[in-house]
C-alpha cells in the first residue's frame, strides 16, 4: 500500500485511473492492429496517434500533480 500514499490515493481512486489507462490503451491498441490488417481503414482521428498522445500526456501530468499535493 506504499503506492497509493506515494501517489496520494486511495484504493478506488487507483483501482478507477489505472482501470481507465489501461483499458484505454488496450481499446487504441485494437484499433491499430485492425489498421495494421487493415490499411484502408483509417484510423479515426479521436484515437489516432496524436491523440493518443496527447491523452498520455494529460494523465501524466495529472499524476504528477496529484503526488506534489
Amino acid at each position: 500500500m506504499k503506492h497509493l500514499s506515494h501517489n496520494n490515493e486511495t484504493y478506488i481512486s487507483h483501482l478507477t485511473f489505472a482501470s481507465k489507462v489501461g483499458l484505454t490503451l488496450m481499446f487504441r491498441g485494437i484499433i491499430f492492429l485492425l489498421h495494421a490488417i487493415f490499411p484502408i481503414c483509417k484510423i479515426p482521428k479521436r484515437w489516432n496517434l496524436e491523440n493518443t498522445s496527447s491523452k498520455l500526456h494529460k494523465w501524466h501530468e495529472y499524476t504528477t500533480k496529484r503526488k506534489n499535493k
